[in-house]
């Protein structure tokens, strides 16, 4: 199910853990989770009935005390497994007075277990070559916590001690007093982060939207009070009552070959854990709708645009067996329908709204609900919920076009292929994920190839009758309707609203107009050109073409992706070959000829000539060069190919999509500063340049001075010469199928043969120590932004010290600032060297924190450095940063964006490409003596900006 993208938001912004959360689930029933593994199956009466079996693969078992494991071996990424534990307990658990504690839970996890003390968990983890947050992480949400370990299988190991760890965290958490206290400052920084206009709003939203419902009041990231407060015992009690073996998991996904010696190391470990004497009912708490139109309208100071979103409650429907896939097909076809006319009308210079969407959604786990939601241009909340509540009514009395349905199977059906296609070369991660909803809500888990021939079965046989009865569902029961904007903006009161959906009901909305798809892109194929040269470099399987017209083709064939072939083109120039007072046009110019289509096809055209392909272009222009990104299934390079062409060739003046960009934009520009953390970066961005011209941010002033035909003119010139472009192409392609496209779309190219590179447009870091302090929020959230600057030759090995230092850094700054001081959820390091405009090093940190913890975290980075400087770092960090360099090269290498990168650079700065699959270099710097004296020469600088976002109030809560 798509996810409600304002309810996302606001439970991301809760912080749960340090991992986005998953979607909600759907309900079990009281009492003990609902077994995964299904009973004796029942003849159904209907076919459609069959339950849909779990996917072969997938080795599922349960322990005698409860607790269930799967296993599926799958090779993607090589020599990693997925190691995770699954608990059917969250937030909607808790006591009045534990709210917050589930998650803290989650945290204590991390901070010390009976067999893995302390910080022994991520030290162990490090060691082999994860990462803290990527490899190893969890999170918490309404009604379940995940525990997430990536680890090595290929040293004998890991795959054993991750699963110890996950056995700890099952029933060995340590708790220790001290580490409690430690955690609850680390949780606050966390809640802090969270907090700001959206999750005020949410906090008004929350008990209209869950009316009547525990969930209104168990928010994930719960009460401050409560996390800064409560007894230790409460924490543990939450432990003790929930962290039981029927309701756990165990989840191994990944490069394991004997799957045997998975199940008896599970079954080892986690036999012996056991209920508790009287354990509590594991309760799925309801959300009521059999209730009448209700509806929150709220605002926020630091609300930067407005939104209506309409929820249409439901109890949860189960996705157990054939009816509920088919039922789920009828539902994506709905959306997708209803979002593309969404997506044309938004399109349009008189929009009702500058972005709208439909999709179902869970609300909980015994809850879903259909959502449509828009967002409003500034003070026209009335007209967005006006226009996607018509869109609505028009379906419900005209229903869609044969045209439009068409297009939508095609579409649909060529996703199911395509992630059918890439089954065993997509992330194992999306397979563990998907196998705790199996878990936790018997989903259905019958594999990408059983979901394709399902797609294949039912598709054709839906009817446009079943997907049209879908829009006279709902209705004013169990209807929530949910406005929120900036306070300065005008919003309907709640009597208005519900005047709005009434006075839509009764008026006359009239059928849809379609437009017909075009047939095919181009007409006629351009005359071509020809390969003049070619070099492979064997080393790294790597052609190299030269084109008839002066370009260049690098092409690397893999097998890393089953479904995916990735284009970058790439010339020098920019928008700093424009001048000064066309800069504001061009700095856009991309966006708006890119939203105009191509040829003779408007953008709504263009997709419907797609409409079965999985292929997409656009054209970029950046400061120093422009190009283009492209990508396709290799049945689609053909049609790649030709959009390529067409956006050099044929961009498309639209007046129309210039109108609706420039109400976006503006829209966007005029409140963009509400939120305190934009203007923070807008300010600190412009202090940096010193107030240079070409880094001013984005007003409505500079909005309405792009001009569509100097945009067309400047994109035109950008891409008249195609002579000095390269064109990187990786993926799974074939050389002698791929050679008469590239002779036929790319070699037929214009050139100019003009002699052209990028300009410095003279940004500039300021001379001295500055410092930036921004006033802004309410909230008692501060943001620290500390860098240091010097000019720097840049050589292969001054990248690599940096790289290094980053990385030892990110650790050593994490361990100080959250895990010591309790002062930072989390913190960014970078440094870096860079080739042009000039070359220069910047080494940086970004954080959030209490404001009156500001200082005392500052002058924390100032030591860490200056100790590092000075004596350099110990083994146990130089082991860590070398597994990390070696794991990390060793899935980079079989990722095609990877390739696309490296081989890019390589060709762009002159670089020898056969140094790309390499790691030995940049190990070998890897030494005590090497990290002191980069950390001495890189470290130091004269130049330095210090900016610090201060609330207006700044009291710590």
């Amino acid at each position: 199910m798509r996810r409600n993208a304002l309810l996302l938001a606001a439970v991301t912004a809760l912080g749960c853990g340090s991992h986005t959360p998953a979607p909600t689930p759907p309900p079990t029933t009281g009492g003990p989770v609902a077994t995964p593994i299904p009973p004796a199956p029942i003849p159904p009466r209907d076919p459609l009935d069959k339950q849909i079996p779990t996917d072969a693969r997938v080795k599922v078992g349960r322990l005698p005390n409860g607790l269930t494991y799967y296993i599926l071996p799958h090779k993607k990424p090589l020599a990693r497994a997925n190691l995770w534990l699954a608990v059917n307990a969250g937030s909607i658990l808790e006591d009045d007075d534990q709210r917050g504690l589930a998650h803290l839970v989650e945290h204590m996890a991390f901070n010390g277990t009976k067999n893995f003390p302390k910080q022994a968990v991520v030290d162990f983890m490090e060691k082999s070559g994860m990462r803290f947050g990527p490899d190893v992480n969890a999170y918490t949400s309404f009604d379940q916590t995940v525990y997430q370990l990536t680890v090595p299988t290929d040293d004998g190991k890991s795959v054993d001690t991750g699963l110890d760890i996950l056995r700890d965290w099952a029933g060995n958490i340590a708790f220790e007093p001290e580490e409690v206290e430690k955690e609850r400052g680390v949780v606050l920084e966390e809640w802090r982060l969270g907090r700001g206009a959206f999750m005020r709003l949410f906090d008004k939203e929350a008990p209209v939207l869950f009316h009547d419902s525990r969930y209104k009041d168990r928010l994930t990231i719960g009460l401050p009070e409560v996390i800064k407060g409560a007894p230790r015992d409460r924490v543990v009690q939450f432990y003790k009552d929930w962290y039981r073996p029927e309701l756990m998991a165990v989840i191994v996904v990944g490069d394991v070959a004997d799957e045997d010696a998975i199940v008896a190391g599970i079954t080892k470990r986690f036999g012996d854990l056991a209920d508790p004497a009287k354990p509590k009912p594991r309760i799925a708490y309801p959300i009521p709708h059999d209730h009448d139109l209700l509806v929150s309208v709220a605002t926020d100071p630091e609300m930067p645009f407005t939104q209506v979103q309409i929820y249409d409650k439901m109890d949860h429907r189960a996705e157990l067996t054939l009816r509920d896939y088919r039922r789920v097909l009828v539902e994506q076809l709905f959306h997708d329908m209803l979002n593309q006319r969404f997506e044309e009308i938004a399109r349009r210079p008189d929009a009702p709204f500058t972005g709208a969407f439909s999709g179902s959604d869970d609300l909980g786990r015994t809850a879903d609900a259909y959502v449509r939601a828009a967002t409003a241009r500034a003070g026209h909340a009335e007209e967005a919920l006006a226009g996607i509540y018509q869109e609505v009514v028009r379906v419900e009395r005209h229903g869609f076009g044969a045209d439009e349905f068409d297009r939508a199977k095609k579409n649909l059906l060529r996703r199911y292929e395509t992630t059918a296609r890439e089954r065993d070369k997509t992330n194992g991660r999306q397979y563990a994920d998907e196998i705790t909803r199996l878990y936790f809500t018997a989903e259905f888990m019958p594999g990408a190839e059983g979901e394709l021939a399902m797609a294949q079965q039912f598709l054709p046989d839906i009817t446009l009758d079943e997907i049209n009865a879908l829009a006279k569902q709902g209705g004013q029961r169990g209807r929530v309707v949910v406005v929120t904007g900036p306070a300065k903006d005008p919003l309907p009161d709640a009597a208005k609203v519900k005047d709005v959906i009434a006075q839509i009901e009764k008026s006359d909305v009239g059928p849809w107009t379609e437009t017909a798809a075009p047939a095919s892109l181009m007409a006629a194929a351009p005359k071509g050109g020809t390969i003049t040269k070619t070099r492979e470099i064997p080393e790294i399987g790597v052609t190299e073409w030269t084109l008839s017209n002066g370009a260049k083709v690098v092409v690397k064939p893999t097998d890393f992706q089953n479904d995916d072939v990735e284009l970058s083109g790439f010339s020098p120039g920019g928008t700093s070959l424009v001048k000064d007072k066309d800069f504001d046009t061009a700095r856009f110019a991309d966006d708006v000829i890119n939203d105009g289509g191509v040829g003779d096809y408007d953008r709504i055209a263009l997709g419907k000539a797609l409409t079965g392909k999985a292929v997409h272009a656009s054209a970029w222009i950046g400061e120093l060069e422009e190009g283009v990104s492209a990508g396709a299934s290799p049945d689609d390079l053909e049609t790649m190919f030709q959009l390529v062409y067409l956006r050099f060739t044929a961009p498309r003046k639209d007046a129309d999509a210039f109108a609706a960009w420039k109400t976006r934009e503006l829209d966007y520009a005029q409140n963009r500063r509400l939120q305190p953390e934009r203007a923070f970066f807008e300010d600190m961005d412009s202090f940096k340049s010193q107030k240079h011209p070409r880094r001013a941010p984005v007003t409505p002033e500079v909005v309405n001075k792009v001009d569509l035909d100097k945009a067309l003119a400047i994109y035109k010139d950008r891409f008249a010469d195609a002579g000095d472009f390269t064109f990187v192409i990786v993926g799974n392609v074939d050389l002698e199928k791929l050679r008469p496209m590239v002779e036929t779309y790319l070699a037929s190219l214009p050139a100019t043969k003009r002699k052209e590179t990028w300009k410095d447009v003279g940004v500039h870091f300021p001379k001295g120590a500055k410092e930036l302090d921004v006033t802004g929020g309410t909230e008692p959230k501060s943001f620290v932004y500390y860098a240091r600057h010097a000019t720097q030759k840049w050589t292969k090995d001054t990248d690599r010290d940096l790289k290094i230092l980053q990385m030892l850094l990110s650790i050593r700054l994490r361990e100080v600032l959250r895990e010591d001081m309790s002062g930072v959820y989390g913190v960014q390091v970078w440094a870096n060297v860079t080739r042009r405009p000039r070359q220069e090093r910047e080494f940086g940190v970004f954080f959030g924190c209490d404001p009156a913890n500001v200082e005392k975290l500052r002058d924390a980075v100032v030591n860490v450095v200056k100790t590092v400087q000075k004596d350099g770092l110990g083994d146990d960090y130089l082991e860590k940063v070398r597994a990390e360099i070696t794991r990390g090269h060793e899935t980079e290498l079989r990722e095609n964006r990877y390739w696309l990168y490296k081989l890019a650079d390589a060709w762009r700065f002159g670089d020898d490409p056969k140094d790309i699959p390499s790691v030995d270099p940049i190990l070998a710097r890897v030494t005590s003596d090497n990290v002191k004296a980069a950390a001495k020469k890189y470290l130091d600088a004269k130049d330095s900006v210090l900016a610090v976002l201060r609330p207006v109030k700044a009291e710590s809560k």
